[in-house]
């Protein structure tokens, strides 16, 4: 049945993908992973924005074909200017009026997957000049600005943090999948057995412990519980403020540090931190 859901959910991704002018693949996305964003300018609505590439390509189709982007960010190589595009923003032609590019989200535009998730992308496909082509279409070589809005893809990896955003006031959880675990100690846990050790950072130093690392064991509400019908995976899920009330009046947490433990395992050399930004919203 997960399968089955899977491929439905691709199938539709798809389908919605080829009703727009712009759309990223694969969807659902993984910010830290390549993705190659589709202009389809046959889809563009000519005219709408002073904007007049699809006519241009189609009496045109040599000419090259440069990505104009603004959000999340503007791309960390810079847009270039609106005469001379960036080379580094040239797009494949991969069919007739239908270009794409391959990135990095978080490396391309210089953001963290939070950003990427919550922006979307906002961009426009040009002519490296977006300017009128030598006065023959009425108006510039570009397609109408355009918006890509991100699905993100659910976590695969050893750890997964959700929300993407936090404050002290949201639902954390903190999924932890033991099939991926490299620790030889560590692995083959028993669905009893998984614990987590806390600590809620305030500054570079100051810090409060949930409890010391030597009693996590034997604290009931450090222990992860195993995800129904998913072996190997266990999940603890919490809110902040609740958790840490030992926080002084005026104190806010800037980040939560923690690590997966088991009764018995010591961590060779020094333990490892895992780092929750939590963000402070008045």
């Amino acid at each position: 049945m997960k399968k089955l859901m899977m491929t439905l959910c691709a199938l539709f991704g798809l389908q919605a993908a080829n009703a727009q002018v712009a759309y990223i693949l694969p969807s659902p996305t993984d910010a830290n992973e390549e993705v190659t964003l589709f202009i389809d300018i046959s889809q563009s609505a000519e005219g709408t924005q002073n904007n007049a590439l699809k006519a241009i390509l189609t009496d045109h189709p040599d000419d090259d074909v440069y990505l104009w982007s603004w959000n999340p960010a503007e791309p960390v190589t810079g847009n270039g200017d609106w005469g001379a595009s960036n080379e580094e923003l040239l797009m494949t032609k991969v069919s007739d009026l239908l270009y794409s590019i391959t990135f990095v989200p978080t490396e391309f535009y210089g953001v963290d997957g939070a950003t990427f998730f919550a922006n979307g992308i906002s961009c426009l496909a040009k002519l490296s000049n977006g300017n009128e082509y030598d006065g023959e279409y009425e108006g510039e070589a570009k397609t109408e600005d355009l918006s890509v809005t991100v699905v993100p893809k659910l976590c695969d990896r050893r750890l997964c943090i959700f929300p993407e955003i936090k404050e002290q006031d949201d639902f954390i959880a903190i999924t932890y999948d033991n099939n991926q675990e490299e620790l030889e100690g560590l692995q083959n846990l028993g669905a009893d057995e998984c614990y987590v050790y806390i600590l809620g950072r305030v500054s570079s130093f100051v810090f409060y412990e949930y409890v010391p690392a030597d009693q996590v064991t034997s604290t009931p509400e450090l222990q992860l519980q195993a995800v129904e019908g998913e072996p190997g995976k266990f999940r603890l899920i919490f809110i902040p403020e609740d958790l840490f009330t030992m926080l002084p009046e005026g104190e806010e947490l800037s980040s939560i540090e923690f690590r997966i433990m088991r009764e018995g395992f010591t961590y060779p050399g020094s333990p490892p931190v895992e780092v929750i930004s939590v963000l402070n919203c008045d």
